[in-house]
């Protein structure tokens, strides 16, 4: 798996086949997809297209993830959906096939997880995976007696402003890579046309420690924020954009030669706000998974109190 790939998330659809086309020329080879993202055909565009044009000499040269909603899915129907995507995305298998929440709703996580195992067993998808998983539930998954194929990767929040110190540590242990989600901050959250939300702080790029990172090496502050993070081992980022050049910008960040030195990793490391963006909070209340926050997230979720936040109807913060 490429240590940086193209997060399609927030891609309006009539931008994704140029944004990805973009992406593919100048280099990516993994694409982050969903079909709750509302933009897969549009990817499989792009990918038919560079294959015709030949900036793709084959599919085997692309890294495709997609993921299964499973609230609202039952394991009987992952092969159904997986096939969907597949059409939808122009390939004749997955990558990486992900759950994209711990939402027991349908069915217990073990029992999902032998329908994701079905997937490799069929040739729907090469490896398997999880986002949005704590330490302790995949935990729980993977040392259960029905994990017969380990999870390859756990797909997580992961930048500056939430480092996930405790769970990177854990998934080095038990062999599963971090890929990384919003590494940047995801400005385009609290934009006037994105999700509406308030930030408390400075964006992770106008830290005060990542513009001095970026006067010290030549990179921009966005190259900085990647390098770092991949530089932490075992991580994969995938920032989302459709702008030709900032995606060349972000993938020179972990191509390119430039270092960063200690004294500038170690400070980008220690920003002392820590605070989730994609919160997760509509899994959580009454008919929902988890009663609260910190039972989703299975942490001190001390961080969001006073933050500006979507809070769906009796909601607790722990």
């Amino acid at each position: 798996m490429p240590a940086l790939g193209l997060g399609t998330w927030k891609i309006a659809a009539g931008d994704t086949t140029a944004a990805v086309l973009s992406a593919l020329r100048c280099g990516y080879r993994l694409l982050d997809c969903a079909p709750v993202y509302g933009n897969q055909p549009q990817v499989g565009a792009a990918i038919q297209q560079a294959l015709d044009e030949g900036t793709l000499r084959s599919r085997d040269e692309l890294f495709v993830t997609s993921k299964l909603m499973t609230q609202t899915l039952e394991p009987t129907d992952f092969e159904a959906a997986v096939r969907t995507s597949l059409a939808e995305l122009g390939v004749d298998y997955l990558d990486l096939a992900l759950l994209q929440w711990p939402a027991p709703q349908r069915a217990p996580i073990a029992e999902q997880w032998c329908a994701m195992e079905a997937l490799v067993d069929a040739g729907l998808a090469r490896h398997i995976g999880v986002s949005n998983f704590s330490a302790k539930k995949l935990g729980e998954l993977m040392d259960g007696s029905d994990c017969r194929i380990p999870p390859a990767v756990n797909q997580v929040e992961c930048g500056a402003h939430f480092r996930q110190e405790r769970l990177l540590r854990w998934c080095v242990t038990r062999g599963v890579v971090v890929q990384a989600y919003g590494p940047l901050g995801s400005g385009d959250q609290f934009s006037s046309d994105g999700m509406g939300r308030e930030r408390s702080g400075a964006e992770p790029v106008d830290h005060p420690a990542v513009i001095n990172a970026a006067k010290a090496t030549g990179m921009t502050r966005h190259q900085v924020l990647l390098r770092w993070n991949v530089g932490r081992g075992n991580v994969c980022v995938i920032p989302k954009s459709a702008n030709p050049e900032r995606q060349l910008e972000n993938l020179r960040a972990v191509t390119g030669d430039t270092a960063l030195p200690p004294e500038h990793a170690d400070a980008i490391g220690s920003f002392e706000e820590q605070y989730r963006l994609q919160h997760g909070s509509f899994h959580t209340g009454p008919g929902k998974p988890y009663r609260t926050l910190a039972d989703l997230w299975d942490e001190d979720v001390g961080y969001m109190k006073g933050r500006e936040f979507e809070r769906p109807e009796g909601f607790a913060l722990r």
